[in-house]
């Protein structure tokens, strides 16, 4: 999977677009940058799964931020509640100059009312996801550091410890079994490694849908070399 990098023109839009949902008092630094995103094409946006993932970014976003302070008033979003579109107001269709322009109004009013909602209705979806409490699980144990989160899927017991303590140094491995994977939502990870033979096809189409899912054609060996090579870029 390659490496979305921006150029200096994307940066600085979503920072500017990231302080406006910042300072609205409802998004954490790395869900408004995520949200920012939406102002990028949908093959330019990054998935920064954790704080760690851009620590850049969230430190630059603090700092404009406090700049902005005095603006919020002007720059506060609304809530869902907020958002409901109120009724259409009626207005009388003349050949005047200004009622022209009012039918015009009313129309741009209507769409932006529209795209408002989609808009919080994806951050809504964001922040339960985000907020999201995940059972307990063994096989992941949370070292301190800021390290890569890799979720593997479809890895035996004796494959699962080998894997966990030889790059413990180096990731913050999740091992999940293939039943369990099915029935779960996908925990938040840098890469989700799919081990090919050992995974069923609706498992597959399920993952598929994240951009940084990697599907591991091959053995111990072949992963191996994907967490020792590729691995490095998360």
């Amino acid at each position: 999977m390659e490496k979305i990098r921006w150029t200096k023109h994307e940066r600085d839009l979503v920072i500017m677009t990231a302080v406006e949902y910042y300072n609205s008092g409802t998004y954490s630094p790395i869900a408004a940058i995520r949200q920012a995103q939406v102002a990028l094409a949908p093959h330019r946006r990054r998935t920064l799964a954790s704080h760690s993932a851009a620590p850049d970014l969230i430190k630059e976003l603090k700092v404009r931020a406090m700049q902005d302070v005095p603006k919020r008033k002007d720059k506060v979003i609304p809530t869902q509640q907020e958002t409901k579109a109120p009724a259409p107001i009626e207005v009388p269709h003349t050949n005047t100059p200004a009622g022209l322009l009012d039918d015009l109004v009313n129309s741009i009013a209507q769409r932006f009312i529209s795209g408002l909602k989609e808009q919080v209705r994806i951050a809504v979806h964001e922040l339960e996801h985000e907020f999201r409490i995940e059972k307990h699980n063994p096989t992941y144990a949370p070292t301190g550091n800021h390290l890569p989160k890799v979720v593997i899927i479809g890895l035996l017991g004796d494959q699962v410890h080998a894997i966990t303590r030889e790059f413990a140094d180096r990731y913050d491995i999740k091992c999940i079994d293939t039943d369990r994977a099915m029935g779960m939502s996908p925990p938040d990870a840098n890469a989700y490694l799919l081990m090919k033979n050992f995974i069923n096809h609706p498992l597959y189409h399920k993952y598929q849908a994240f951009p940084n899912h990697v599907l591991i054609d091959g053995g111990m060996t072949t992963l191996r070399m994907w967490l020792q090579t590729k691995g490095k870029d998360l």
